[in-house]
């Protein structure tokens, strides 16, 4: 099967009343499972007697929290989306939206989620419950854009999907220019605390994770202050957080756009 096609499906239920929400799940923790705790949107990956990743869609939201919806009730399908992971190979997620009247009861396959929950659009819609922050699994000096959802960060793919299906971040062509500018904000912070600047940003090929990749280069002279930076931009604020991943380190500052472009602040004593 190749990348183009899904090996995945998710349910984006949203329902009209009391108020808006959508249904989240928060998964069981489990080793073979790469969103192992993490808030999700019910699904899962497609089974070979599915009929299609619609099929796979309503199965597993039947099958994780105990609600059933037929087909006719799918308002829309989403344009295919990658679904990133640490170790092992990306996966492409096929997303369907339903719109229904009114919360309905769940009953969570505890295999699968530990508890179900109706999240307000609200609260997707409040800048203020947005920030970078931490999250379970990676070290306190790497941020990521996240919702404090009853005490469990809600960040990664369902943080990106829901953000971005319900609007609220940049328009397609304007991704990698909001990237742009938070780096460029984040270089004018550390310069503002006495360091220089050696070069501004420059096409570079450096070494990233598991390979080389081209990222925009600025050097500094001098220390990062890495404990002001991250004060700083672990913050709430009055915007929704525009990258997706800022790693701070006294030598380093690593920050990912929305469109996942690089940029590295590297310091130079």
């Amino acid at each position: 099967m190749s990348l183009a096609e899904p090996v995945a499906a998710v349910a984006i239920v949203r329902a009209r009343v009391p108020n808006e929400s959508i249904l989240l799940i928060r998964r069981s923790e489990r080793k073979d499972d790469s969103w192992s705790g993490h808030w999700s949107f019910p699904g899962g990956r497609r089974d070979p007697d599915d009929r299609d990743l619609l099929h796979t869609a309503l199965r597993e939201l039947e099958e994780e929290c105990g609600v059933r919806l037929e087909r006719e009730q799918m308002e829309a399908a989403l344009p295919f989306v990658l679904a990133r992971r640490r170790t092992g190979p990306f996966v492409l997620v096929a997303p369907f939206v339903f719109d229904i009247e009114g919360e309905l009861p769940t009953q969570v396959d505890h295999r699968e989620a530990v508890e179900a929950v109706w999240v307000p659009l609200s609260v997707w819609f409040d800048p203020g419950r947005h920030s970078l922050r931490p999250v379970p699994g990676f070290a306190g000096d790497t941020l990521f854009p996240a919702i404090d959802l009853n005490g469990i960060p809600l960040w990664g793919f369902t943080y990106r999907l829901g953000t971005s299906w319900l609007g609220l971040l940049p328009a397609q062509g304007a991704v990698e220019q909001a990237g742009f500018a938070v780096a460029n904000h984040i270089l004018e912070f550390v310069l503002s605390h006495g360091l220089k600047l050696k070069s501004f940003w420059e096409d570079r090929l450096e070494d990233i994770g598991a390979g080389r990749q081209s990222v925009k280069v600025a050097v500094v002279e001098g220390s990062i202050p890495a404990d002001r930076v991250i004060a700083h931009f672990a913050t709430s604020g009055e915007t929704l957080p525009q990258i997706n991943l800022l790693e701070i380190q006294p030598d380093r500052i690593r920050i990912l756009g929305l469109a996942f472009e690089g940029y590295l602040i590297l310091a130079a004593n």
